[in-house]
């Protein structure tokens, strides 16, 4: 959602490069770089608007169906800081142009997928795509800009993409509603198209690479199996299990990798994460907890607002995108005068008042959604929109203003990882703390009524019902009338539901604030002077 999602890895330009040229060149730079990252962000808050139509015409639920996010999230998660290496070995022009063309190719077959299972296999290239892509996107645009217009520059591509992120859900539903889901996907490829072609003419091509230092690939694979391993197990809990061989095995399987990853990373000449900055730097260890909690809250709701939406509220894909738009206008209203604030004050007041706000707005949430009624939900859409603008803008400049300009490039990577792993993490953990939460609601209530206990086969058939208004809304009508008695204790159950889940969201923020604002410290001038120098051309 927001312009810290970019993901760049390589922030610092010590000289102007063959990459700075005239304006209009340097504009079309921008334009490109900024289609990049507004496609990947749009990407992914307008596919959960999607998914209802997508368990529709597959036949899947509600749990196998959270993949069609994770599926891209997770490669893009564990492969951000290869992508960076890659482009400083091989050229970032060059990385661009091969992620942009993999993105937009796996675009159209995911779009066209004629099952579930390819969509699935698509967006795992989706992601690959991706991961090539956001590291190379400052590093290019500040090879063509000079100092004087560099910082402004970038802050134009971040505030660009963070609107068109933001504006996602409402993407998402308008597709779905008039085109159709596929659309939502089939949409990247013009726009992939266009920034390479843009791309191709306006950055400068790639100097001859004399860096030799090696990839670590298997440190690469180790972050890639760990996180995996670990959103499949917390996914597929639920359904299994948590003493499922199938969610044991693929959680030990991530503890391992983990340790193993440590292991490695600190016996590597060049390591893919240097851990060795987390300790030295508290202020770069409390932006990167910050910005996987922000993209826990911002990810995982991003699937529990639509079913709100639609299923409690009634509403079409497309009316639930509208509703969502207040959660995204604090983006566009709060996130410049957020970095605005940090310059006055450092990271850890903002950092702090964010995590608070957007504890606040799980409480006005769960309030909201115990009465079915939308305009007693917007207050609290309005506040986390406005506590998740605060977090996320002011994370970066927080992670990197204490950590050395030779840091830069692993510092964004490790940071942008830290908010996708969280995305896909909190799309796992929400889902699972709401769905724990209905189904033992729900037996309970059934249970106390005095209506006759359902069936497994009239569960079932509401559980069809269900998931069949999660593409149009919900009817009680078009419910089979062998089960629709059973209706009103599923309704009450999902809000109940989801009324824990933005409590857990509100106690989550509450322990980041905690967290942030014993780490985070003021900048001091001799702290910022390193960082800050690398801005200055020729410095």
């Amino acid at each position: 959602m927001p312009g810290h999602a970019i993901g760049g890895i390589e922030v610092r330009v010590t000289r102007p490069e063959a990459g700075a040229g005239p304006s209009t060149t340097r504009t079309l730079v921008l334009v490109s770089m900024t289609a990049a990252n507004a496609m990947v962000l749009v990407d992914q808050t307008a596919v959960p608007l999607a998914l209802p139509s997508i368990m529709s015409e597959f036949g899947v639920g509600s749990q196998p169906v959270q993949w069609v996010l994770n599926a891209s999230l997770l490669p893009l998660a564990g492969l951000l800081v290869l992508g960076g290496r890659l482009a400083d070995l091989f050229g970032r022009r060059r990385v661009f142009v091969v992620g942009s063309t993999i993105f937009a190719i796996s675009s159209a077959l995911a779009g066209l997928a004629p099952d579930f299972e390819i969509l699935l296999t698509f967006r795992v290239f989706q992601g690959v795509g991706g991961a090539l892509m956001l590291p190379t996107t400052i590093a290019i645009i500040s090879a063509a800009f000079p100092g004087a217009e560099r910082g402004r520059a970038l802050g134009t591509m971040g505030g660009a993409a963070a609107v068109a992120g933001a504006l996602g859900p409402t993407v998402g539903g308008a597709l779905t509603s008039t085109l159709g889901w596929r659309f939502v996907l089939l949409v990247n490829v013009p726009l992939a198209v266009a920034a390479v072609i843009i791309a191709m003419r306006a950055v400068a091509p790639d100097s001859r690479r004399t860096d030799s230092r090696s990839i670590d690939l298997a440190g690469t694979v180790l972050l890639s199996v760990a996180l995996a391993g670990l959103i499949f197990a917390v996914a597929q809990s639920q359904t299994w299990g948590w003493g499922s061989p199938g969610v044991l095995v693929p959680l030990l399987g991530s503890v391992l990798a983990a340790v193993l990853f440590v292991w490695l990373e600190r016996r590597t000449e060049n390591p893919l994460m240097d851990f060795a900055l987390l300790r030295r730097y508290p202020n770069y260890r409390g932006a990167v907890i910050s910005q996987g909690v922000g993209g826990m809250a911002e990810m995982g709701l991003g699937i529990i607002f639509p079913l709100v939406l639609i299923l409690n509220l009634g509403m079409d894909p497309g009316l639930a995108g509208l509703a969502l738009i207040p959660a995204t206008v604090p983006m566009v209203v709060v996130a410049p005068l957020a970095g605005r604030w940090y310059d006055k004050v450092g990271g850890r007041v903002p950092l702090v008042s964010g995590f608070g706000v957007l504890a606040l707005s799980g409480l006005l949430l769960a309030a909201g959604v115990l009465t079915t009624n939308y305009w007693l939900l917007l207050p609290g859409l309005l506040v986390y929109g406005t506590g998740l603008a605060l977090v996320l803008t002011v994370n970066d400049p927080v992670s990197l203003d204490t950590v050395p300009a030779t840091e830069h490039g692993q510092a964004s990577g490790v940071s942008a990882t830290a908010e996708q792993f969280g995305g896909a993490l909190g799309i796992a953990v929400l889902y699972t703390v709401f769905h724990a939460t209905y189904v033992n609601r729900l037996h309970a209530d059934i249970d106390a009524s005095p209506i006759a206990d359902a069936s497994t086969a009239q569960l079932e058939r509401l559980r069809a019902d269900i998931i069949a208004a999660e593409q149009t809304g919900l009817h009680p009508d078009s419910f089979d009338p062998e089960v629709s008695m059973y209706l009103v204790s599923a309704l009450e159950a999902s809000e109940f539901g989801y009324a824990v889940t933005f409590v857990f969201v509100s106690v989550l923020a509450v322990a980041a604030a905690v967290v942030v604002g014993r780490l985070v410290r003021p900048v001091t001038t001799q702290d910022a002077a390193g960082p800050r120098q690398a801005d200055v051309p020729g410095g």
